[in-house]
């Protein structure tokens, strides 16, 4: 509920403060006076401030009463409120505009945020929420009193909402999946099938350079045994041929050349012994052999692929194993996704239709209510109507779009509310739904710009009437020319224009007594100007 407004240096405004009552508010005036400027003001203080292209500087400041969910709004969003009240003030400049809330910094979009849906402004030139057609089955939601089915069909929809979110994550089209799968397959087939041991390439390359070695050395000795005696040139056959020389002079005093020639034998005899022995021990198996070849060249494969190392080869292969094992949860967990999909939107469409059923029954019942306000309205005829229109796929409203439609007079066509033509209609419609509506709002302040607008006197205290039952459950200010209005108001105020030093200025006053019953009779044309 908004208890003040106060402002200075505002537009035609030099300085106003005005507290308001818990009912019905009236604003009255001649035109021209400021009342308009006044209702910018308002507008300021619930994050529309309007533009400002004066030189010099002013300010306007709202004060609202406090309940637990502005409360928990604001905490939501992150501003914190001590009391139970809260002063929205709005600085301006020529370069600058600063709001604040019980004297914080803040966003206008905050303020924004806090008022929405708390406080309704119906003017010929703004924005009304009750013609917002996304906010038409909120009217109806409300009037269900908290049913059940509300709860039930916002819960599935968040689930169904959730899945989809998780179903759209799912980038990677089917032939990528199975193009990726198919080669880790391949991958983990070719590791598995060299049935790689821990340190396997260290044992087999020193395998492998031992048979290499053992080669090389046996055909080494190979040469020296055909040297020292197998050839045909052998140094033995050569040492023996020596001897058989020697021996013919050994009577001339060359006995020990024999000797040496037989210690040479003898050596010789001993090296090719020891050259036999050692051949002995490196007999190689050639299968053996050229089976530690090719093992070494897998496994000298699968290292220039996949590590320098055994078991680097072994983790990788764990590591293909735990990919592929995700492609495949992931092409079940999109099939049961899409089965869950599935299942949440039949079981939203289900609970959309019954939804819908119980709104098409509280929507009567609600348009009952409002054709008795227009006939008192002298709108007889006239009709107001929740239209649902079955949408394609559920929405998070539900599965029917929700619009109110109207016809003024018998024998119309049905239209958007938004689209009735004259201002004293829509007033009188909106005056009818705000009756019916009263008791299921969460609005706590109404304000109604010239509500009375091409409705006339006539019709002065039956609107009178309305607003009256309005102002019971809900703050009401009304800008008005009926005096019926203004008689039955709780609060009186005027707005009066006022030469001050060759300039024409607006003031705001709070009317009693005979100061109240003097504009009422202004207002009637009782008293000439």
């Amino acid at each position: 509920m908004l208890l003040s407004l106060a402002g200075k240096d505002f537009l035609t405004f030099k300085d106003f403060y005005v507290e308001f009552s818990g009912g019905m508010n009236a604003i009255t005036g001649e035109s021209g006076a400021g009342k308009t400027v006044f209702l910018k003001a308002l507008w300021a203080v619930l994050g529309f401030p309007p533009l400002w292209d004066n030189d010099g500087s002013g300010s306007v400041e709202g004060n609202f009463a406090v309940d637990g969910s502005l409360l928990s709004k604001l905490a939501d969003m992150g501003v914190e409120i001590n009391g139970d009240q809260l002063l929205v003030s709005v600085s301006f400049t020529g370069q600058r505009t600063i709001y604040r809330m019980n004297g914080k910094m803040v966003p206008k979009q905050i303020v924004q945020s806090a008022f929405r849906d708390r406080v309704e402004i119906h003017s010929q030139h703004s924005s009304i929420s009750l013609l917002d057609e996304s906010k038409h089955h909120i009217i109806l939601d409300h009037a269900l009193g908290g049913d059940t089915i509300l709860t039930r069909y916002s819960e599935l929809y968040a689930e169904y909402i959730k899945v989809r979110r998780e179903l759209d994550s799912f980038i990677v089209d089917p032939s990528q999946i199975e193009r990726e799968k198919d080669f880790l397959e391949f991958q983990i087939r070719e590791i598995e099938q060299a049935d790689l041991q821990p340190h396997e390439d260290e044992a087999i390359e020193m395998k492998y350079t031992r048979y290499r070695n053992a080669q090389m050395l046996l055909e080494t000795f190979q040469e020296l045994t055909d040297l020292l005696k197998d050839g045909e040139l052998s140094i033995y056959n050569s040492l023996n041929d020596a001897r058989a020389t020697v021996e013919k002079i050994r009577n001339f005093g060359y006995k020990d050349w024999l000797d040496n020639l037989q210690i040479a034998l003898e050596e010789l005899d001993s090296l090719y012994t020891k050259i036999e022995e050692e051949r002995s021990t490196l007999e190689i198996d050639d299968e053996e052999f050229n089976a530690i070849e090719s093992r070494i060249t897998i496994i000298q494969g699968l290292k220039r692929k996949y590590g320098d190392s055994v078991e680097k080869i072994l983790v990788r292969l764990e590591e293909f194993k735990k990919e592929l094992g995700t492609l495949k949860e992931l092409e079940g967990r999109k099939e049961r996704l899409k089965k869950n999909e599935e299942e949440l939107l039949s079981s939203l469409k289900e609970t959309g239709r019954i939804l819908d059923q119980k709104r098409l029954v509280r929507a009567k019942e609600i348009e009952e209510q409002i054709r008795v306000h227009l006939e008192d309205l002298r709108m007889k005829g006239a009709e107001l109507r929740f239209h649902l229109e079955p949408e394609l796929m559920p929405r998070s409203y539900g599965t029917s779009k929700v619009t109110m439609v109207v016809k003024t007079n018998p024998g119309m066509d049905l239209m958007e509310i938004g689209s009735v033509a004259s201002g004293g209609e829509l007033s009188r419609f909106l005056l009818a739904l705000e009756s019916a509506l009263k008791n299921q709002l969460d609005l706590k302040t109404i304000v109604f710009d010239e509500v009375d607008s091409g409705v006339g006197q006539r019709l002065g205290t039956v609107v009178s009437g309305k607003l009256e039952e309005i102002s019971r459950e809900i703050q009401t200010i009304v800008i008005t020319h009926l005096p019926q209005i203004a008689l039955s108001s709780d609060r009186h105020f005027v707005v009066r224009k006022q030469q001050v030093h060759n300039e024409t200025i607006s003031i705001i006053e709070e009317l009693h007594g005979s100061s109240k019953e003097r504009e009422i009779e202004e207002m009637s044309g009782q008293i000439p100007d």
